[in-house]
């Protein structure tokens, strides 16, 4: 395939074109592959939120860690008359 090429004009007097000027500048690679990259980055963004991002994080680092929760071993006393009466107003209270 034939290479196409483009031109391209930064004035930086704009903002916006200073700073894309700026990291051009800065790039010791080929500025050629940076510009392209962001092209496609740019019609083709990834949708990965945040949320999405912590949740694979989260996913690889525990992706090897088996968890087991143990069972009680002893069986928890019986709530009161007067303990369950402080929780039924308390859910009444919380609106639960």
């Amino acid at each position: 395939m034939k290479p196409k090429r483009i031109s391209i004009r930064f004035n930086t007097e704009n903002e916006a074109d200073q700073k894309a000027w700026e990291f051009l500048q800065g790039i010791k690679d080929s500025k050629n592959k940076a510009v392209i990259a962001a092209i496609n980055s740019y019609f083709e963004p990834v949708n990965s939120s945040i949320a999405d991002i912590v949740r694979q994080t989260i996913w690889e680092c525990f992706q090897n860690v088996s968890m087991v929760q143990p069972l009680p071993t002893e069986q928890l006393p019986a709530l009161t008359e007067d303990e369950n009466a402080l929780l039924n107003s308390l859910d009444d209270f919380l609106g639960g």
